[in-house]
């Protein structure tokens, strides 16, 4: 039997015909993407500026107790208080990530709020803070873990 008698050689698409559907399916992809991509930053956005107005609660602080008796019930000497978006420090994480000597300083909204309840009444009991960079997607800043420490 040959080639040219074959159905399926008569339902060949032209080359041209799918650089075309190629190219269409590229465009919408990359529109889609950067819709995301978009969609991604608004997001991101609207969650800085809540982080940006919050306060650390009192409820907050209570719940922080029982982490801080539950932690030292099982032998450790730290936990994580609050994780939050490199981009909601004034500078990106970059302090943090630098383990800079005036990382605090760089702390905005919630996280300031905790650092300065932190500052007042956990550090005069013997209680250290510290922060670090515990993400980084694609290579890039993601979450900032603040801890505190009684070792």
């Amino acid at each position: 039997m040959m080639a040219d008698n074959w159905p399926a050689i008569d339902r060949i698409i032209p080359a041209e015909h799918l650089r075309r559907y190629a190219s269409i399916s590229k465009i919408k992809y990359d529109q889609q993407k950067q819709d995301l991509s978009h969609q991604a930053h608004i997001l991101l956005e609207e969650q800085k500026r809540k982080f940006l107005e919050e306060e650390y609660l009192e409820r907050e602080f209570e719940a922080l107790e029982v982490k801080i008796l539950d932690a030292a019930k099982h032998g450790n000497y730290d936990i994580e208080v609050l994780r939050f978006n490199a981009a909601f420090c004034s500078d990106g994480g970059r302090a943090i990530n630098n383990s800079e000597k005036d990382w605090p300083a760089t702390l905005q909204g919630k996280a300031k709020n905790f650092h300065e309840i932190w500052k007042r009444h956990g550090q005069p009991k013997g209680y250290r803070m510290m922060a670090k960079i515990v993400s980084f997607p694609k290579g890039f800043m993601g979450d900032v873990s603040l801890y505190v420490d009684w070792s």
